[in-house]
């Protein structure tokens, strides 16, 4: 994980808002309805993330009216198993109704390298241009 230095970090306005300033390469990630990201993949694997985390004020995160802030973005990879899952996470007894469909990453929290971090910085900089 690698913050990226920037004016967004207590930049406040609406969740609507953010969501169409953002465009639609962003999308809502990890959320509950009092904090959440704005993920936007920087990879064609879907490893690489530029993340922007917000935190509500007033109301809640699916609510186009709450109120938000946005926090430090970061850039984030993650490490995911491809191909076919040998133990599949059978829960007994139930072992035809209930299994683990999700596998673990590799690495949560793998080193990101200077392209994507240069990537991010330039995907900020046209933010905060955007939201000034």
């Amino acid at each position: 994980m690698k913050s990226i230095q920037s004016s967004l970090p207590g930049t406040r306005g609406t969740f609507g808002f953010f969501r169409e300033a953002l465009g639609p390469n962003f999308s809502l990630a990890n959320w509950d309805y009092e904090q959440g990201y704005f993920d936007q993949a920087l990879d064609d694997q879907n490893m690489v993330y530029l993340r922007l985390p917000i935190k509500v004020l007033q109301g809640e995160l699916d609510s186009a009216d709450a109120w938000v802030e946005l926090g430090t973005p970061f850039v984030l990879r993650h490490v995911y198993q491809t191909g076919v899952e040998q133990d599949i996470g059978y829960y007994e007894p139930l072992a035809s109704s209930a299994m683990n469909q999700f596998q673990e990453p590799l690495d949560k929290d793998a080193k990101v390298s200077s392209r994507w971090i240069h990537q991010a910085e330039a995907i900020v900089r046209e933010l905060e241009n955007r939201l000034a």
